[in-house]
């Protein structure tokens, strides 16, 4: 059961399922203006305003906790805002007509709030359904949820040398998905097989016609055409009917799935480091809609590798990084 709430809760946060009334948490006390004067050379050039709004979850907290430590006090004045906090209504006046500030959001609900709350510049991560955010007219830029797709294949390809043929079933949103895995594809010789879906039983029915055709199965976290229910019962029959799956959180791994690839806490709060430096300095118009990611971790289900005679690194998880 736990696992259960693990994956309602990863499905609902990249995909915007979320329905709580958010608030956020009050910013952390102002430091002691000893730590101003003693620095007399910077004090003359005022800080960089950055609010950061987030869900209280751990995959959240832990790329907080690393984009804090990117943007040093000298340089950047800082606010943490919980949107899961008691105080959401003072915080968000208190942020309101900051010309300087610029906001990141990590999660889609935390993105919702800074749009409709917040005029100020955007920057949001961890959001897979993310064009509900693009409002036209305002600076709402993002970085990618998912690792690059070429990474994941690569090492998908080092565990299972006999992978030639994959399957890909996406939302008509996330169609543009479909020429990048072809790509990513073509350089390790293998073929995709795709389809679009509309549901979550759409995504089991459309993956059982795929089964005999196809090796692999590329999962991607769409609560639009998957659910936790969806989700066992597609791990179960792809294991049973010899496809090999990799999932985006290793959360799932014990349902059946052979790989998980997913993010690193640090991969984002760099990226995201890039984007804001780059709005802050050119303005919205200079960065691109999504900015990618250039590492993810892979982690292997050992069990599913043995059951499919697949031979792997002797640890069952590592980083794979890409170019900068």
């Amino acid at each position: 059961m736990r696992r259960v709430a693990v994956v309602v809760i990863l499905l609902c946060a990249l995909a915007g399922c979320g329905r709580r009334k958010p608030v956020i948490s009050a910013p952390p006390a102002p430091g002691p203006r000893t730590i101003e004067t003693a620095r007399p050379d910077i004090s003359s050039t005022p800080r960089r305003e950055i609010a950061i709004l987030f869900n209280n979850a751990p995959r959240y907290t832990q790329v907080v906790a690393q984009l804090r430590k990117l943007l040093p006090l000298e340089t950047y004045q800082v606010t943490l805002a919980d949107v899961e906090a008691a105080n959401s209504r003072r915080i968000l006046r208190s942020l309101r007509g900051r010309p300087r500030l610029v906001v990141v959001a990590i999660g889609l609900p935390a993105a919702r709030i800074a749009r409709d709350e917040l005029s100020a510049p955007i920057v949001f991560a961890q959001v897979f359904n993310y064009q509900e955010l693009l409002v036209r007219g305002r600076a709402i830029r993002g970085v990618t949820a998912m690792p690059p797709l070429n990474l994941q294949l690569q090492d998908w390809k080092k565990i299972d040398p006999n992978l030639q043929r994959l399957g890909l079933i996406v939302s008509e949103p996330h169609a543009d998905l479909i020429p990048l895995a072809e790509r990513a594809a073509a350089g390790v010789a293998v073929t995709v097989k795709h389809e679009i879906s509309d549901s979550d039983r759409a995504t089991l029915y459309l993956f059982k016609r795929l089964a005999p055709q196809i090796d692999g199965l590329w999962l991607v976290p769409d609560d639009r055409i998957l659910s936790p229910t969806v989700l066992r019962e597609l791990l179960s029959y792809a294991v049973s009917h010899g496809v090999r799956v990799c999932v985006f959180s290793d959360a799932v791994l014990d349902w059946g799935a052979l790989m998980s690839a997913s993010p690193t806490p640090e991969d984002v709060a760099r990226t995201l480091r890039r984007v804001l430096e780059a709005m802050m300095e050119n303005g919205g118009n200079a960065v691109p809609q999504l900015t990618p990611l250039s590492e993810l971790v892979v982690r292997v289900n050992m069990q599913v590798a043995g059951r499919f005679g697949l031979s792997f690194p002797p640890r069952g998880s590592w980083i794979v990084r890409g170019e900068q």
